[in-house]
């Protein structure tokens, strides 16, 4: 059994060593900056709640896991609340751009130019392809991560990266 100090300790690690990669999964997963830090803050609850362990082969990955289902989750939640009317989020996306990000104009540019383009893919293809290219997962570990095939997953991948090109080379 693993005492409260321990398990306390391995959540203060996997915060500090992960904390960025599960908040910019949940970014580019939901496009909602203000709902994906409390993603993110929920991610690390549940794995101080549950998993602090460190019986995980590898931490980063299920902490993506947990990140993935709870964006799901907000999906979920964002198609209920939403059906017939404009919410605060729905507005504050809109004036996205008025917002400071605190870093230049072209940062904050290319940010939400690589948000539209994720946004364009089919969920399926975006996870992959943030799992793979933002996270720096294994295919192997996307597939786990998702509940798909090995193939599926690089499918997937290659069917995202072909979107985007077509996106690109259609501007």
């Amino acid at each position: 059994m693993i005492n409260r100090k321990d398990r306390q300790a391995a959540a203060e690690a996997a915060i500090e060593n992960y904390y960025e990669d599960v908040y910019r999964f949940c970014r580019y997963y939901t496009g909602n900056e203000v709902d994906s830090y409390d993603i993110a803050q929920e991610v690390f609850l549940r794995y101080l709640k549950y998993a602090a362990s460190g019986r995980h082969r590898n931490e980063k990955a299920y902490l993506i896991m947990i990140a993935r289902n709870l964006c799901c989750d907000y999906f979920r939640r964002q198609t209920t609340q939403r059906e017939n009317t404009v919410s605060y989020e729905t507005m504050a996306d809109m004036v996205d751009g008025q917002r400071p990000c605190g870093r230049s104009i072209e940062d904050c540019d290319s940010e939400l130019f690589l948000q539209e383009l994720l946004q364009n893919l089919a969920k399926e293809q975006r996870e992959v392809v943030i799992l793979r290219i933002h996270d720096g997962l294994k295919f192997r570990e996307i597939a786990k991560i998702t509940g798909c095939s090995l193939p599926t997953a690089k499918s997937r991948f290659r069917l995202g990266i072909a979107g985007i090109r077509k996106k690109l080379g259609d501007l």
